[in-house]
């Protein structure tokens, strides 16, 4: 059953069938760029965030993928990642919380995630979408209706990543449409900015949980699907067709 709902989510949604979009540049700081490709009156705020980040150990992304308090301690403005369940460590359902500016009032989320790896680039991808039967609503938040979203991490080097962060939301409730894209804006550049420095964080590195290939150069390379059948761990699926775009990040 939850497979045939993610089947329709998939199909229903619209937010990335077409990858080309009218990006438009409005933060370059940090080597950190962050774009808009939406009206600054719309409803829907699509946002992303790109830059380089230094990671001496590849294996560290799975370990911090699976630390929902470190994620969120670099997420801006996000409170708390709760925990649900996950029947692998490729499908996960997370409870999010936000920590938005006052007089914003805090917003939440029931979350299915994705963890995918493609084996030709070696880049992962963790989309995630937002879906109500998940956890009921509470009066201590406002619900998002809408919610969507992906963070890619692209090896470009040993010790060098390229992380986009892009996010598709309707906050819900009522913001005026300039703080929203203000709080919005800053979400995906503050985020890059605070993984900057925990990136390489002592307790995640030399870990090697297993479902992800490492580049070449990098610690831990040279796990292959035999060897990690071998060990009675399943490598990360490949990118769906749905986003294939994103196997190679647009210059």
């Amino acid at each position: 059953m939850r497979l045939f709902a993610w089947m329709v989510l998939l199909l229903a949604s619209s937010v990335w069938a077409e990858p080309e979009q009218d990006w438009q540049l409005v933060t370059d700081r940090d080597g950190i760029m962050v774009y808009m490709a939406h009206s600054d009156d719309s409803k829907i705020k699509t946002f992303r965030g790109e830059g380089e980040i230094q990671a001496d150990d590849f294996r560290a992304i799975a370990n911090q993928l699976d630390n929902y308090p470190f994620i969120a301690s670099w997420m801006h403005m996000i409170s708390e990642l709760q925990d649900l369940g996950r029947e692998t460590p490729y499908d996960r359902e997370i409870h999010v919380t936000t920590r938005l500016p006052w007089p914003v009032s805090d917003r939440d989320a029931g979350i299915e995630v994705r963890v995918y790896q493609d084996p030709e680039t070696l880049t992962v991808l963790v989309p995630f979408v937002a879906r109500d039967d998940i956890v009921a609503p509470s009066d201590s938040y406002v619900r998002m209706p809408e919610l969507e979203g992906y963070l890619r991490f692209e090896p470009l080097e040993p010790g060098l990543i390229y992380m986009t962060f892009e996010v598709v939301l309707d906050p819900g409730g009522y913001i005026p449409a300039w703080l929203a894209n203000l709080i919005l804006r800053d979400i995906p550049y503050f985020s890059l900015k605070r993984l900057r420095r925990v990136s390489n964080a002592e307790e995640f590195q030399g870990k090697n949980p297993g479902y992800f290939r490492i580049p070449p150069g990098w610690p831990g390379a040279g796990t292959t699907a035999a060897e990690a059948a071998k060990r009675g761990i399943q490598l990360a699926p490949p990118f769906p067709a749905r986003y294939q775009h994103l196997r190679i990040r647009q210059q």
